[in-house]
């Protein structure tokens, strides 16, 4: 296993990462103290569509270090597909322009 202090990693993050590639996991330190781990990416339970949480999560909400969410999560696309769209903006009706007449129709 490899180890790189933050610096290294910040400058470094490319060769880094094609260590993880390639499999290693490499401990991130900061003053010779341990504190992330790059590891290669397994997709696990929790990345499926089902939402259904990683064993690891399981084991964590079981033992009540964690508290499961009272609610689903906030659906992104969702909502950004329910605004309305952007007003189309031309040369003699710039952003600026939009902006103002904007403030002028709000109450």
């Amino acid at each position: 296993m490899h180890t790189a202090n933050v610096a290294t990693a910040k400058n470094e993050l490319s060769r880094l990462l094609r260590r993880v590639k390639r499999g290693e996991s490499v401990i991130i330190t900061e003053r010779k103290h341990p504190i992330a781990r790059l590891q290669p990416y397994h997709p696990e339970a929790s990345d499926s569509p089902s939402g259904a949480p990683s064993p690891a999560l399981a084991a964590l909400y079981e033992a009540g270090v964690l508290t499961p969410p009272a609610r689903p999560s906030f659906d992104v696309a969702s909502f950004l597909g329910s605004l309305p769209p952007n007003p189309p903006l031309s040369p003699e009706k710039n952003l600026a322009t939009a902006v103002l007449a904007d403030r002028e129709e709000s109450p």
